[in-house]
């Protein structure tokens, strides 16, 4: 990666955008460069065409860092969302730039050849980790380790003095599968901390990034959906929303504002509120636990299929996605046998040979762990079995939104059933709707689409509402 291949690559992707190749949108690109006093007026042929602009723009723009960052804010600005690609570009370019006026080009090459190659499965999350607390996330163009590597190279130094490209670098290491490469890194590091005198502070670094690479994985970040019936009008509901990125109790939790949403709108509300909390996630996505926490008018809705509202043809998102009674958590009096079944349904690892055995109408005098309904709950039938599973505390309970008596659900259930203990069961199908797992290339596609399964965790309610207090007792 060299400043001159960046230059191109940019231009490439300016020129092939036809938002950027507009008389319009150029001109406005201009104006703000000139207004930020980025670039004087003098030095730009107001009168060229499009084509012709953007590569003056470029040519001028390209060769300080302060210009590459001007030119990415400007093209943010004037296109809305932006062009990823190309601020991206201007972005790593801007980096190498400042890097060539802070390290030799001989040591960023040598840098370049160690770290480039090198996979980091958290890539945001171990750069944290090597922050200072409440330090700025990484920016977006930081996709891989060497373009994370130039940004932080002109990040401040750590409040004990180490520059914090030394311990991003450590920290890389640490979590390298190869003992070879671990020590490649290392000797990098410890010839920089040498020349640059910060030897004590790497070191206390790299028994940090020992105790990282140690640790157990990072919780899987949570979101809670709360849909409360409106007293008056049927069809609207106040969604209420927490988010928590750590999945502990000691863990804060996010709570954003109260929004009054109709029936209609819902799908589309919790697909927007998805969307913006993912992309303000600092860790990776694919393990998000989603959980719809909603009343009984509510239960039977295709709430995965909400989570991609904006393109049903998208395929399930690589999250758990799990319906919780909101019915259950608001009755005390059925908490006691809740419990009791949870506690059962963790420490049983047989599997049922039938599903049909757990259905509770069918077995009268038992109380069974895992419900499989008969109908599906929008039916007279299917409300009466839910309601009855709910009562005896039944944590977990399956059922197919359309019919649940059809050959293909029933197979379906019995595979998820019998592929391994119960308590695993909500990750067996996030597993089968996403297409994954040893079932589901044969499995049939709207059985598996249809299927429902409410998991309600008691040791994972819902965060506490502090009480009310006055304004006068504030004080």
């Amino acid at each position: 990666m060299t400043p001159q291949a960046l230059r191109r690559e940019l231009l490439d992707q300016l020129t092939a955008m036809p938002a950027t190749t507009s008389d319009t949108i150029t001109r406005a690109l201009l104006r703000l460069l000139i207004r930020s006093r980025a670039l004087p007026a003098k030095n730009i042929d107001a009168t060229a065409s499009p084509d012709q602009l953007i590569q003056q723009l470029v040519q001028l723009c390209s060769g300080t860092p302060a210009r590459a960052d001007a030119l990415a804010d400007a093209l943010e600005y004037v296109t809305w969302t932006g062009q990823p690609e190309a601020v991206s570009t201007l972005r790593t370019l801007s980096d190498l730039l400042a890097a060539r006026t802070l390290m030799a080009d001989e040591d960023l090459h040598h840098l370049q050849v160690l770290i480039e190659p090198r996979t980091v499965p958290d890539l945001h999350g171990l750069a944290q980790a090597c922050l200072p607390p409440l330090a700025a996330s990484l920016p977006q163009h930081c996709t891989s380790a060497w373009p994370t590597a130039l940004h932080l190279l002109r990040r401040n130094v750590l409040p004990g003095g180490l520059p914090p490209l030394l311990a991003f670098i450590e920290h890389v290491a640490a979590v390298q599968q190869s003992a070879t490469t671990a020590r490649t890194l290392q000797e990098w590091t410890q010839d920089k901390a040498e020349q640059w005198g910060v030897l004590e502070e790497l070191h206390s670094s790299r028994s940090a990034a020992a105790r990282y690479a140690t640790a157990a994985p990072a919780p899987a970040p949570r979101v809670m959906l709360v849909f409360l019936p409106d007293g008056l009008r049927s069809d609207l509901y106040t969604l209420r929303t927490w988010h928590r990125e750590g999945d502990t109790e000691t863990s804060p939790s996010v709570r954003d504002e109260d929004a009054q949403v109709d029936f209609r709108d819902l799908a589309n509300t919790v697909y927007k509120l998805l969307q913006r909390w993912t992309q303000r996630l600092s860790t990776s996505t694919s393990s998000i636990s989603v959980e719809f926490w909603l009343p009984l008018t509510l239960v039977n809705q295709p709430v995965w299929e909400w989570c991609t509202q904006a393109d049903p043809s998208q395929t399930a998102p690589s999250w758990h996605v799990i319906v919780r009674s909101l019915d259950r958590l608001q009755t005390p009096t059925l908490h006691s046998p809740w419990r009791t079944r949870w506690q059962s349904l963790m420490d049983d690892s047989t599997r049922p040979s039938t599903a049909s055995q757990w259905l509770p109408l069918h077995q009268p005098g038992k109380q069974p762990d895992l419900v499989v309904l008969s109908a599906p709950p929008d039916d007279e039938a299917g409300r009466s079995e839910l309601l009855a599973a709910i009562r005896s505390g039944a944590p977990a309970i399956l059922w197919h939104r359309e019919d649940c008596r059809s050959l293909a659900f029933q197979t379906s259930v019995q595979h998820l059933i019998e592929q391994g203990p119960l308590k695993e069961l909500p990750s067996r199908v996030s597993a089968l709707r996403q297409g994954n797992g040893p079932y589901a290339a044969k499995a049939d596609e709207d059985a598996v689409r249809g299927i429902s399964l409410l998991w309600d965790d008691p040791d994972r309610p819902l965060p506490a509402m502090p009480a009310l207090v006055a304004p006068s007792e504030a004080l």
